[in-house]
Parts: structure tokens; sequence; C-alpha cells
């Protein structure tokens, strides 16, 4: 066979998945990923497609409703929320995440404790069918496989009534020895060093997006590429006829 740079996915668990681990380590481990938001594009990417939503899609002077699936230590849907405010729209954001320990620091860290942060489960989102306006997932998508994968783009889609994102990271040699390097110079810990490499042989190619999109015949659905080795996913509902 020969050589390429798309390596074949891993299903390997990584370690921030498991339970039981040192609130203080986890907690840690949250505050590099901020970093690596910032740092490695998410933040700018991701902004780059809440503007293009707002562009597109007409608002009716109600506010925009968003949720963050995955949304770890807060910072995602606050940078969000930030944004709406500055472009002074009307908005409600919501993070939701399964793990207490990140539910409690996106408590900790939003200014004046304004952003509404709450726990749960991903494949089960607690919301009503078509009741948020859009539905983000950045660097999440990728801790799932097989069913559980196309379970969770589809309740994603199931609760958006407008749009749904899925930035997530392109498969490639390159982007797992740059994270290598990035984490080596830039953090001592170990959950990042371990599971920032596996998140990127865990990572997508836009082929396989496209077809995880196909699944949902609701959603016309297009696949674009950031800076950075990441993909966007991205659906917007077809309107009913």
């Amino acid at each position: 066979m020969p050589w390429s740079w798309t390596p074949v996915r891993s299903i390997d668990p990584e370690l921030m998945d498991a339970p039981g681990l040192p609130e203080s380590e986890v907690a840690q481990a949250y505050q590099v990923l901020r970093r690596v938001n910032r740092q490695l594009g998410n933040l700018r990417s991701l902004g780059r497609e809440l503007q293009r939503f707002l562009d597109e899609e007409p608002r009716d002077g109600r506010p925009v409703s968003i949720l963050d699936v995955g949304s770890g230590s807060g910072d995602l849907p606050q940078a969000l929320q930030t944004r709406l405010e500055r472009q002074r729209i009307p908005n409600r954001v919501l993070g939701l995440d399964r793990d207490p320990t990140a539910v409690a620091l996106a408590h900790r860290q939003s200014p004046s404790q304004s952003l509404d942060i709450i726990q749960g489960d991903a494949l089960r989102l607690p919301f009503a069918d078509g009741s948020i306006d859009l539905v983000t997932a950045v660097k999440f998508a990728h801790h799932f496989h097989a069913d559980g994968l196309t379970r969770l783009i589809s309740e994603m889609a199931r609760v958006a009534g407008r749009r749904v994102i899925v930035l997530d990271i392109q498969r490639h040699w390159l982007a797992y020895w740059g994270f290598i390097a990035w984490s080596r110079l830039l953090t001592r810990n170990r959950l990042v060093r371990y599971d920032g490499p596996l998140s990127v042989l865990r990572g997508f190619t836009a082929d396989e997006l496209t077809d995880l999109g196909r699944r949902l015949p609701s959603f016309s659905w297009t696949v674009r590429t950031y800076a950075g080795f990441q993909l966007a996913l991205v659906g917007r509902r077809i309107a009913s006829r």
C-alpha cells in the first residue's frame, strides 16, 4: 500500500474521556485547551462561521440562540456571546458538557456568571426539536465513532432550527507531529500531551464529513477547510414547503 499523508482513523480512547481522573489535573488540562483554542485557530474559525451565519440567516428581532455541545471550560460559547454582544445582537448562548469539572470551571470563568452552562449528555440533548437557532461542536465530534458519531450529528440537527456547525480536526500526519512539537514546548500536562496527538488521529477527512452530512437530508451540507488543519461541516436547514 502506498504511503499517505492521511493516517488510518484511530478509535483508541482519550485519557480525558475516562472517569476518575484527578480533578486538579483535568482542570489544568482545560486551561491548556483554552490556550489551544486561541493559538491554533479554533476561536478564529468558529468566529468566521458565526459571522457567515449572521450574514446569511434572516433575523426577526428575536434573540439569537446558540448551543455549544461539548463546551469544555466554556471559552468557546463565551467567545460567541462576546461577538454577538459587540454587534449588539440580543442572544442566548448555552454550553453543554457532561464533565462536572468542565461545567464548574465554565461557571467560575464566565464574566459575571453570565454564561448558561449545563451538564448533560450530547447524545440526548435536553432541548426540543428545532428550538436552538445554531448548534455547534468544536473539536468534540472526533471523540465519537460509528453509531455514536452518527447519533451526535443527528441530535445536533434535531435541535437546530437553522444551522449546525461541526468544527474539527483534519486527520494529517503534519498536524499530528505539529501538535506533538507544540505540546512538548508549551505544556507539561500529560492529558494534553497524550490526547492532543491522538485527537488528530481520531480526526476526519473532508470526504468522511461529507458522508456524515448525506445521512441528514433535511439540511444542506457544506465542508469548508480552515488553516491549522481544521474542517468545518456546516448544515443549513432546508425550509419546508
